[in-house]
């Protein structure tokens, strides 16, 4: 079964009702039932030293959060340097960051399954690079994007090439799980469907070291309705028939500013999007959920940057002893 392409309820109602109870719970302490077991943090700059991605996750209140481990810009970076390294892993004991609740974020210079010899070569091997980063950080997840076929291969061709990939950077780095991100379906891009995913997913080896972040914006530019009434619990129902939610590891937090399938991908504001803030109440209120990363990316506004998004999300959390643990 594919992206389901109904017309999407955007249950508008709903989300202003939603914005007046939000405004209400703001006043209420942080901490406690209500959130305990949602780790939400947002993606965060590591300039002036890696270890700034935990003093900036601290400043918004996030429980997670997601950083690059260097450049974007270039193949070959310095050796990611010993005393920044143990500076990072401080601040993370420090502040209570568990390495299960951090997801560091793959450089979008990579493409694992490019038909390009030379490409492919290089992304190999930064693959292998920022793995070895993750391990010299203690940091024990990392996502990336599954790759794409420039149209010049076939899917299948492009899935072999990305799980040939992963196996070769597990054979030379220990223990940090590979996390592929589901994608928008642009382009000749691969993991759009919940089933190209599951197709590296087979191809790996050591399947204790592969999960999947799962991006709500890719899968609602994809065709999967979050935005329709229990469009959160239908998606979560096919990704677990489809590919296995002991394989999702992660969540990235992000409304569209597309519309339903488009193949966009184009983050919004939460709840400023076609997605809608009631998606992201249940997002937040979803068992399935608990305990894994829940980052945010999405592009912010003057009053509504990640700490405001952040808060929002936590205030949408229902309190679950005014309800019984069921």
């Amino acid at each position: 079964m594919g992206p389901r392409k109904g017309v999407t309820r955007k249950r508008k109602s709903e989300d202003a009702a939603l914005v007046e109870e939000t405004e209400a719970a703001k006043t209420e302490e942080k901490g406690g039932i209500k959130g305990s077991n949602k780790y939400i943090g947002a993606h965060v700059g590591i300039q002036g030293g890696i270890w700034k991605a935990v003093e900036s996750s601290v400043e918004m209140g996030g429980k997670g959060f997601a950083l690059f481990l260097g450049s974007q810009r270039s193949w070959k970076r310095p050796a990611l340097d010993q005393k920044a390294a143990e500076k990072f892993q401080e601040q993370c004991s420090l502040h209570g960051f568990d390495p299960v609740h951090i997801l560091p974020h793959g450089s979008y210079l990579m493409n694992c399954g490019s038909p390009k010899d030379d490409v492919f070569e290089k992304s190999q091997a930064l693959l292998v690079d920022e793995l070895s980063r993750c391990s010299l950080l203690g940091l024990s997840l990392y996502n990336f994007h599954p790759g794409s076929s420039l149209g010049t291969i076939t899917t299948e061709q492009c899935v072999n090439k990305i799980a040939g990939a992963i196996n070769h950077a597990h054979q030379q780095t220990p223990a940090v799980v590979t996390v592929l991100e589901n994608m928008s379906g642009q382009g000749s891009t691969v993991g759009g469907k919940f089933s190209e995913l599951k197709s590296i997913i087979d191809k790996v080896r050591d399947q204790t070291r592969v999960g999947v972040c799962l991006d709500t914006c890719h899968a609602f530019a994809a065709g999967y309705d979050l935005a329709a009434e229990g469009g959160v619990t239908a998606m979560l129902d096919q990704f677990d028939q489809e590919v296995g939610l002991n394989f999702l590891k992660a969540v990235h937090l992000n409304d569209s500013k597309g519309k339903l399938g488009c193949n966009l991908d184009r983050h919004e504001d939460i709840g400023k999007g076609n997605i809608g803030l009631s998606a992201f109440r249940d997002i937040v209120n979803e068992p399935r959920l608990d305990n894994i990363p829940l980052i945010l990316e999405t592009p912010g506004r003057p009053g509504f940057e990640y700490a405001e998004q952040i808060k929002l999300l936590y205030s949408l959390c229902e309190d679950k002893s005014k309800h019984g643990q069921n």
